[in-house]
């Protein structure tokens, strides 16, 4: 009975997880070929309106998705606040920055600038996370692609630079 327990287990978790992984390139082939170069209209963010009809872009998954992307594409900056913790230990500047892209109707990201600041190491990492974006669905308005602005943010929440202990060398052993 266990054994089945386990089994069925096993098939349900397997399921779903293939349900919640998604292909970062879904979208890629609807617009192979695709070229924006023509300006027009950005919707939202803070290019201007954002109307009611205004199917946004998606990411490919999703929003949970678009999370899960920044949180493990962000390496930590070693940037520290000038402040010690009560053991002494230097704490690092933590908070987030906000990045404002442009998802054009070809569903590429680009136009990235820092809308709210942390460090110069930091607003370069948000950056360089933002700039691996993969390709989006792009919004529509009216049954036609559009142009849209997203902000989204990228957190350092870590506040401690974890400080390895050295490993020990064969100095430290004594053969006998």
């Amino acid at each position: 009975m266990r054994k089945l327990f386990c089994i069925i287990f096993l098939v349900i978790s397997c399921v779903f997880t293939s349900f919640s992984q998604s292909n970062p390139m879904q979208y890629a082939a609807m617009y192979e070929g695709c070229v924006d170069d023509e300006e027009s209209e950005i919707y939202g963010g803070t290019h201007g309106e954002y109307p009611n009809t205004l199917v946004d872009a998606v990411f490919p998954g999703g929003d949970v998705e678009l999370s899960l992307f920044i949180y493990k594409n962000t390496e930590i900056q070693e940037v520290y606040s000038g402040e010690l913790d009560a053991d002494g230990n230097p704490l690092l500047v933590v908070g987030e920055v906000l990045v404002e892209f442009v998802i054009d109707r070809c569903g590429k990201p680009g136009r990235f600038r820092v809308v709210q600041s942390l460090t110069d190491e930091q607003d370069a990492e948000a950056l360089r996370v933002m700039e691996n974006l993969p390709i989006f669905k792009a919004a529509t308005l009216d049954g036609y692609r559009v142009k849209s602005a997203y902000i989204a943010p990228v957190k350092f929440s870590k506040d401690h630079w974890i400080v390895k202990e050295p490993e020990p060398s064969y100095d430290d052993y004594y053969y006998y």
